[in-house]
């Protein structure tokens, strides 16, 4: 496919997505804090299969309202993103390689459900931990054990109620694990909402989102996109010729962290869409209409596991 039909084929993709309409990690801007319930049973589970959307149907799918705005609107501009990437270098394995990750017990992502019925509770909570690496590889089969990595951050916790065995909550703040392209990528998320449909075997239809502000995303997403991308620029001839010529604006045949963020196509694809801050850079979300932080939607289903968390 040509280049032009390319950049062609992006613009009506994006107006279809109605898109906006390893460094330091920054802090996370500091959230209302949540109290656990007084009573309650802790269920442990790990994530074993993490969903990253690269389709419009998948974008839509695990986005959530982030800023609570009363529009009620969905919000997973990374979803967009992604979705663009994949539109212009057919081919891209973005769910495989998290698979592996996964799979293999790179990334560990734990989470405890504290509740007094998986049924109805209007007072439970949720939580997400980063554990630390595998080391072998997890049989998910509620018999492996995992510890919460003690150098991550300690997220706040995600209030909401269980109806009729789904959860629903938010807000809080949570730093996840990705891998991108093959290319690992730690992230804070502020704004954070979850929802999963629970039972004591795990959980199902999971969607966790959230807002990363467009500073980290520009110093984290950007960079392990543009790895990502020169990994396969390496391995794969044929697709390196399609992605060289729709991102390599110098031609020096490595694309480059500024040349996605600068593209001409995606560059409408990487503005912030979320107003989470004010201007103090305090968590207030829709209080000074600055669009400070892009919206990002998983998927995710879990099972589960064996780990001492905060509060057991």
């Amino acid at each position: 496919m040509k280049i032009k039909n390319i950049l062609v084929m992006l613009v009506l993709l994006l107006v279809a997505c109605n898109a906006p309409t390893p460094q330091l990690l920054q802090a996370m801007p500091t959230q209302p804090a949540v109290l656990l319930p007084a009573t309650g049973i802790r269920y442990h589970f790990v994530t074993n299969h993490l969903l990253i959307p690269a389709t419009q149907e998948q974008t839509q799918a695990y986005g959530l309202n982030i800023d609570g705005d009363p529009q009620q609107k969905s919000e997973n501009l990374f979803g967009n993103l992604l979705t663009m990437l994949v539109a212009a270098a057919p081919g891209l394995e973005l769910q495989a390689t998290i698979d592996q990750a996964v799979n293999a017990g790179q990334i560990v992502t734990l989470h405890v459900l504290h509740a007094n019925s998986l049924v109805n509770d209007p007072k439970a909570s949720w939580s997400i931990f980063l554990g630390q690496t595998a080391p072998s590889a997890p049989r998910f089969n509620g018999a492996d054990k995992f510890t919460i990595d003690p150098a991550a951050p300690t997220n706040s916790l995600i209030a909401g109620p269980m109806v009729n065995g789904h959860f629903s909550g938010g807000i809080g703040a949570v730093r996840i694990q990705m891998v991108i392209l093959g290319a690992p990528v730690v992230v804070n998320l502020i704004g954070v909402r979850v929802e999963a449909d629970v039972t004591e075997k795990g959980c199902i239809n999971g969607k966790l989102g959230g807002g990363i502000t467009a500073e980290e995303f520009r110093s984290q997403i950007l960079p392990a996109l543009a790895d990502g991308l020169n990994r396969i620029i390496k391995a794969n001839k044929t697709a390196a010729t399609t992605i060289l010529q729709v991102f390599d604006a110098d031609r020096n045949g490595v694309v480059s962290p500024a040349e996605i963020g600068d593209n001409l196509v995606l560059k409408l694809a990487l503005s912030p869409d979320l107003d989470l801050l004010d201007a103090s850079g305090k968590f207030n979300p829709r209080q000074d209409g600055v669009k400070d932080s892009m919206s990002i939607g998983l998927g995710f289903t879990c099972v589960p596991a064996i780990f001492t968390a905060p509060g057991d």
